[in-house]
């Protein structure tokens, strides 16, 4: 199994810093999602017969790879393809492995979540929720009636654990160095 190296700390602030999210924040995730593991992959049946089966785009391709998530942040193939990684299916793959494109991706992705937490005004309408949380909420489970209309958040459970090792993290680590 690939191992954890200082690199990812470099690529944790690289695309932190391109993309405006704290590096603890990113590598709270992928601790939760991967245990640091680089080559980590989880396939997700459900989301196959759900989603992809049926759908023109998607029905003709390898279901252990399109309805997968990947490496460090567990991307789902799908997500990784909807915010631009495109080409062949084997390389769109080997490219969520990379740790650096991995997480630059996973960076990118929370960018636009928080952002559109902030465009619908979520925090307004539910003031006990943050950005961050309504993002990491939407990572988990999706974006489609999350926060619901009462401005319940689903995988409450997953945003309190990646919380929590953000809170761990910044004990004991520091953000990027200023440029």
């Amino acid at each position: 199994m690939p191992t954890y190296t200082a690199d990812f700390d470099k690529h944790f602030c690289i695309a932190g810093k391109k993309w405006d999210i704290r590096k603890l924040l990113l590598k709270s995730i992928a601790i939760n999602e991967s245990s640091l593991n680089p080559q980590a992959y989880r396939m997700e049946p459900l989301f196959w017969e759900r989603y992809l089966v049926n759908n023109p785009e998607w029905k003709d391709k390898d279901p252990k790879i399109v309805s997968a998530s990947w490496g460090l942040t567990q991307i789902m193939f799908t997500t990784a393809w909807a915010f631009g990684l495109t080409g062949e299916i084997e390389k769109v793959r080997d490219d969520l492995l990379d740790p650096m494109i991995n997480i630059m991706l996973c960076a990118k992705i929370m960018r636009k979540l928080i952002d559109k937490s902030i465009e619908k005004r979520y925090t307004d309408r539910y003031y006990w929720l943050s950005n961050a949380q309504v993002a990491l909420a939407q990572w988990n489970g999706g974006g489609k009636g999350n926060p619901s209309e009462d401005g319940t958040l689903r995988n409450q459970k997953y945003v309190r654990k990646i919380l929590k090792t953000w809170g761990e993290l910044r004990r004991f680590e520091a953000e990027c160095e200023p440029e």
